[in-house]
């Protein structure tokens, strides 16, 4: 993973660096470690030297194959909003990876195919679920008369 730490508006120490290195890259690398992920922490100062809440760290993370990820939080404290930065950048990066593995289409535990497969449903047959039918089993005829009979009765 490629990981680039800036300051934006202010310079950057060694230790807050291995801090962005320890706290966040880190236990990003745990779950997902990929060449072609990127990885961008920004710190800075958002009002100089006015004070306040104003030392903003900005995460963004670029995963292939998923959506891209960008997270702000501003606090007093550059290691305050990096370590709230990091949790929440940690927990939508698991999200967003969940996300990818899930295979598109049907969203059920158990498709139809692996039910029929192993032969049935539990306690009935495939036969007695609604609209079920046996594999090359032809559709039943209708014992009470046709469609078109059923239609003028009704008119």
């Amino acid at each position: 993973m490629k990981v680039i730490i800036q300051g934006k508006q202010m310079r950057l120490s060694a230790g807050i660096k291995n801090y962005a290195q320890e706290h966040v890259v880190a236990q990003l690398t745990r779950f997902y470690d990929n060449e072609a992920a990127e990885l961008r922490v920004e710190l800075g100062d958002e009002r100089g030297s006015k004070g306040g809440l104003d030392k903003e760290c900005h995460l963004t993370l670029r995963m292939p194959g998923a959506r891209t990820i960008q997270i702000e939080e501003t606090t007093q404290d550059p290691y305050a909003s990096l370590d709230a930065a990091g949790d929440r950048l940690i927990r939508a990066a698991k999200k967003e990876i969940e996300r990818m593995r899930r295979p598109p289409g049907r969203h059920k535990y158990r498709p139809l195919a692996t039910v029929v497969a192993e032969g049935g449903v539990p306690g009935g047959l495939v036969e007695d679920l609604p609209n079920g039918r046996a594999t090359g089993a032809t559709p039943r005829r209708r014992t009470n008369g046709s469609r078109a009979g059923n239609r003028k009765a009704k008119q």
